[in-house]
């Protein structure tokens, strides 16, 4: 079940990242959020599921955008192990604390893309580092949004559950 789930993730922010994102962009938001699930997922599931999503993610991600592929699913596996690999030794519980680490893995991904996109291209099209720095500020702050809601739907899911069984209690049903 939770596979489903991860593949649910992944395809929904693979569908918002080639649909939405591109207008948020030009408006200037670039927000990776194949890398936010990546990372999420890595710190729910561990260095296996973070390494797994990440090349699944980053290969269909490159795929779909164009231009080299496998920098983005080689970066994205990076960072989804690396993740993973905290999250099991560290407590990232709190929803600002995996938007902390959203922002530092957005930071990771951002020196490992750059980095490897110059190696193989010679194109003048490379993204600069500070595009990176405002793009991990971007996916930090929807990292945490994501991660907030996360955390607050089992709370209101319960909330819910009790108000219909009071009310199924008082009118009878």
């Amino acid at each position: 079940m939770k596979t489903a789930w991860v593949g649910l993730t992944l395809a929904l922010a693979l569908v918002l990242q080639t649909t939405v994102v591109p207008g948020l962009a030009g408006a200037g938001v670039p927000v990776d959020l194949v890398l936010v699930a990546v990372v999420l997922v890595a710190i729910s599931s561990g260095s296996v599921g973070g390494l797994w999503v990440g090349t699944v993610g980053g290969l269909l991600q490159d795929a779909l955008s164009g231009g080299v592929i496998g920098v983005g699913g080689l970066a994205k596996t990076l960072v989804g192990y690396a993740v993973g690999a905290f999250a099991v030794q560290f407590n990232v519980s709190r929803s600002w604390h995996q938007a902390l680490v959203v922002l530092f893995a957005s930071l990771v991904h951002a020196g490992c893309f750059v980095g490897l996109y110059s190696l193989l291209s010679d194109d003048g099209t490379i993204t600069s580092y500070g595009g990176g720095v405002t793009q991990a500020v971007a996916n930090a702050v929807v990292g945490g949004g994501v991660a907030m809601a996360l955390g607050a739907a089992p709370a209101a899911l319960t909330r819910r559950r009790l108000r219909r069984r009071r009310l199924t209690r008082r009118f009878g049903g």
